[in-house]
């Protein structure tokens, strides 16, 4: 996925023949798949609308939160697809299991590289005896929670609370893997939008009010890579203290974003792949 990232104090923002003008630097429509855009700019509502026709998608996020919002073409894609979604709840649990086994796996991977030991036969034989969504979730927030007090072991005292917080986020470690999951949970979404999913139809998280419960399914298999990012961005030293702002929550300041995006960008490179393969994977259990 081709994706413009924009995000800066002050810039103008154009449409002209079907190519981007961002201040003097020009890109055609065609060369951008997704646009994130931070920060504060003047764009009309037709120029959105041009955009999203020429099969742009764009994510919007707040300068100040971890508020954010999609725009995409509203047209209805692959409905076929959407009944076997629909169809394949009567077999949720297999699916959730699915899910729910290879972010455990992943996750213990991510601890184990860094010489911390989960033992997990004994967890997947839970998941594969599980009768009911229910107790799959509550193995996931046994080992959510064993996870993360060996996680926030990997940083130093002040960076964290040990332990995870959102809504808001109470320190930078929190703050980052927040804007990150925010950030990704997006992306997954237009990328199931563009292949024909309801992206809120989900199988281990359930539908809920606003919430695309399939995005977050597919969230558990990036996650403890996003994780592994957040680590090596402190421990290289990348993000400091002073990147941060403290209103009612802690947030990556201007500054902290500008020192990430080229990697990010990176991350979504790889993940691309990888969630194309997780759809395929998906769609062979309808």
């Amino acid at each position: 996925m081709r994706v413009v990232i924009v995000d800066k104090k002050e810039a103008k923002l154009k449409l002209e023949n079907k190519t981007l003008k961002v201040d003097t630097q020009k890109i055609p429509l065609r060369l951008i798949d997704t646009l994130i855009l931070s920060g504060s700019y003047h764009v009309e509502t037709k120029e959105f609308i041009k955009m999203t026709q020429e099969d742009v998608n764009i994510i919007l996020i707040s300068n100040f939160s971890n508020n954010s919002a999609i725009i995409t073409n509203t047209k209805s894609k692959n409905a076929q697809l959407k009944l076997q979604q629909y169809n394949a709840q009567k077999n949720s649990l297999k699916i959730a299991k699915y899910f729910l086994t290879h972010k455990i796996k992943s996750h213990a991977k991510h601890l184990q590289s860094i010489d911390i030991k989960i033992e997990l036969d004994p967890i997947i034989e839970n998941i594969k005896n599980a009768t009911t969504l229910q107790t799959l979730l509550g193995i996931e927030g046994s080992f959510s929670k064993n996870y993360f007090t060996n996680y926030f072991k990997l940083f130093p005292k002040h960076l964290h609370s040990n332990k995870r917080t959102k809504n808001p986020p109470l320190d930078p470690i929190n703050a980052t893997m927040s804007f990150l999951y925010m950030l990704f949970y997006n992306f997954i979404s237009i990328k199931l939008i563009s292949f024909g999913f309801e992206p809120s139809i989900g199988f281990l998280h359930k539908a809920f009010r606003s919430h695309n419960a399939l995005s977050s399914d597919f969230m558990e298999l990036v996650r403890a890579d996003i994780n592994a990012f957040v680590h090596a961005s402190f421990k290289d030293g990348k993000l400091q203290t002073s990147d941060f702002s403290k209103k009612g929550g802690v947030y990556l300041k201007y500054d902290g974003r500008k020192k990430l995006w080229s990697d990010i960008k990176a991350l979504m490179d790889r993940f691309d792949p990888k969630i194309d393969t997780e759809v395929a994977n998906l769609r062979a259990m309808f």
